[in-house]
């Protein structure tokens, strides 16, 4: 049996039992509520006609104005001495009959008072519940499968586009994020599965992007190995002259793959990290001469980031500043929102490349040294922060890189 199938008879039974109970409830209710109401005619009949009753001369004498009407209570009577029948009315007192209930009362003198109420209509009242009731429960149980299907396909309708969205995450068929349309356990579970889809993507995104860009930046130093080698070989190179050609090459092979490799890793393990602190601590990492160029404008406040993908980051913006623009280098960070700014003193970039700044591998020339790694790897940081990343040339000169952050808390 599947779930939806345990689901739904769980459902089915759920709701029969409250019906079941609902109707034993109400019927016991309505029970004692009748058993109290013909208690108290008993008693009271066994009271008037113990009132219309005179038992101050030798005879007990009845006095019929003072009996209860027909209309108010219909019931009989005997007034017994021992087993002696003295007085009787309403008719011949029922004896050991269910459908009479009786009562005794002494009255002193020996005399025993002896009063009966027919209880059909109590027990008619008390059929009538019960097949109004059974009709009731009918109606209720039908009307409760039917909850019970509409119920079970509102429950696992987000549970059908989960297993839905699994399959296609099987087949390497990326879904869309699914809507997170409660706040409870199964609306945590697609939040969590939806977070889950987007690492994975992320993850063999990265895995392509290292295949396709490691197969692309390394063609070319390859290639000049293979050439510088023939050539060797052919004899149209002497043998000292490989020596560099191979340092050079694989120099730039290693730089490449390091690169390749810090941007297919990820972000890393996130924490809290104190910026004033964080910072403080790189600048002293860093060579004096460049040390010496940089202005820090550090505000105390908390962000929430990967430590060692952050450092990465940062170090290259740093290097991208000296590289490519001029001292001194402006690096400030501002608390409320968390930003951090590198801004250098050079030329800027032209405005039509500035939206692809950031892409792996791109250089504004294509005699620019470096690799066209550092702005990708501060992308990935702030995305995987969840924070921005823009670049503009600053009005008064120069490169302005600004990393946006989140506050110090997970």
């Amino acid at each position: 049996m599947g779930f939806r199938d345990r689901l739904l008879l769980a459902l089915l039974a759920l709701a029969l039992l409250l019906v079941g109970l609902q109707m034993g409830l109400g019927y016991l209710s309505f029970y004692n509520s009748l058993e109290r109401d013909f208690r108290g005619d008993l008693e009271k009949y066994a009271l008037l006609v113990a009132g219309a009753l005179d038992m101050e001369g030798a005879e007990p004498i009845l006095e019929p104005s003072k009996l209860p009407s027909t209309n108010e209570l219909q019931g009989r009577f005997r007034l017994l001495k021992g087993t002696e029948s003295i007085l009787e009315g309403g008719g011949a007192f029922p004896q050991d009959n269910p459908s009479w209930r009786t009562e005794r009362r002494e009255l002193g003198q020996g005399y025993l008072l002896e009063v009966a109420l027919n209880q059909n209509e109590h027990n008619r009242a008390l059929a009538e519940y019960l097949r109004t009731g059974w009709l009731t429960m009918g109606l209720a149980s039908l009307l409760a499968v039917i909850f019970a299907f509409l119920l079970r396909g509102y429950l696992l309708r987000p549970l059908r586009h989960l297993e839905q969205a699994t399959l296609s995450l099987a087949e390497e068929r990326f879904p869309q994020p699914l809507p997170k349309t409660s706040r409870d356990e199964i609306g945590n579970l697609i939040e969590s599965f939806n977070r889950m889809v987007y690492k994975i993507r992320k993850a063999i995104e990265r895995e392509k992007t290292f295949t396709r860009y490691a197969s692309h930046e390394l063609r070319t130093p390859v290639a000049t190995l293979r050439a510088t080698l023939e050539a060797v070989q052919g004899g149209a190179l002497p043998l000292e002259q490989l020596v560099p050609v191979l340092e050079r090459n694989l120099e730039r092979i290693e730089r490449t793959l390091n690169g390749l490799l810090a941007l297919a890793r990820g972000p890393g393990e996130f924490r809290s990290l104190e910026m004033r602190e964080f910072l403080q601590s790189i600048l002293q990492s860093l060579p004096p001469n460049q040390r010496a160029g940089i202005q820090v404008e550090a505000q105390p406040g908390q962000v929430w980031a990967p430590p060692e993908a952050l450092e990465a980051a940062l170090r290259n913006l740093l290097e991208n500043a000296f590289l490519h623009g001029k001292p001194p280098v402006l690096l400030r960070f501002e608390a409320s929102p968390p930003l951090l700014i590198i801004r250098d003193q050079g030329p800027g970039v032209p405005e039509e490349v500035l939206h692809r700044l950031g892409t792996p591998f791109y250089r504004v020339t294509p005699k620019q040294n470096g690799l066209g790694l550092g702005l990708a790897l501060a992308k990935q940081v702030a995305e995987a922060a969840g924070g921005t990343l823009a670049l503009r040339n600053h009005p008064a000169g120069g490169l302005e890189v600004r990393l946006g952050l989140r506050e110090g808390s997970p």
